[in-house]
């Protein structure tokens, strides 16, 4: 922005010459309103060509954060995928069977470890939505707190965990701007509230 105000300022600058009025100082001192407007077009030249090299650069750095978005939401959809079969299978199980008492102690749902790696890179700290950046830093806790206990929530905070991320790469691509960002993810934050009052409730707590 700083650099297109200046470009801006010099181009009217460089257009004050052509005016009428100043006809007769362009006249009197042709050289150095020549120097000036030379100069002129090279500084504008130049503040152009920064300005393409930031967004250039800006771009290849949204390119490479969506891949790793997208990386990051197939590692979660893995986790999701095994850590449902083990639901289901310990669903199966008779409530007498000795081995659903230490099941997920000895079977744990996996963990999506690319999730810490993603947060902590500068690229996605850097360019990643404040929101979108706050929400996954508390999903990343809600995934360690829920992954040996509550198997089923686990599931429900993995799901969420990937729209998250889904979100995020829309609003990378432009697909959605920041106010539908955060009404997303607000409606994903209520889903979680109710569905962990339900489960506490079905517990009795």
């Amino acid at each position: 922005m700083m650099y297109l105000l200046i470009t801006l300022s010099l181009t009217f600058l460089g257009l004050l010459t052509f005016l009428p009025k100043f006809q007769g100082v362009l006249h009197r001192f042709n050289s150095g309103i020549n120097f000036f407007l030379t100069l002129i077009a090279t500084l504008v030249g130049v503040l152009l060509a920064i300005m393409i090299t930031d967004y250039e650069a800006e771009q290849k750095e949204k390119q490479d954060l969506v891949k790793l978005l997208r990386s990051a939401t197939a590692v979660v959809e893995t986790s999701y995928e095994y850590s449902e079969e083990l639901v289901e299978y310990y669903d199966t199980l008779e409530d007498k069977d000795p081995i659903k008492e230490t099941f997920y102690a000895k079977n744990s749902p996996p963990y999506p470890d690319y999730l810490d790696s993603l947060l902590t890179q500068n690229l996605a700290s850097k360019n990643l939505s404040q929101a979108v950046l706050t929400d996954l830093n508390e999903q990343v806790i809600n995934l360690k707190k829920t992954r040996h206990y509550r198997a089923p929530l686990y599931l429900i905070v993995l799901n969420q965990t990937r729209d998250i991320l889904k979100l995020e790469i829309q609003y990378q691509q432009g697909e959605i701007d920041s106010v539908k960002l955060q009404s997303e993810l607000d409606k994903i934050k209520n889903q979680l509230d109710i569905t962990t009052a339900n489960n506490q409730i079905k517990k009795g707590l």
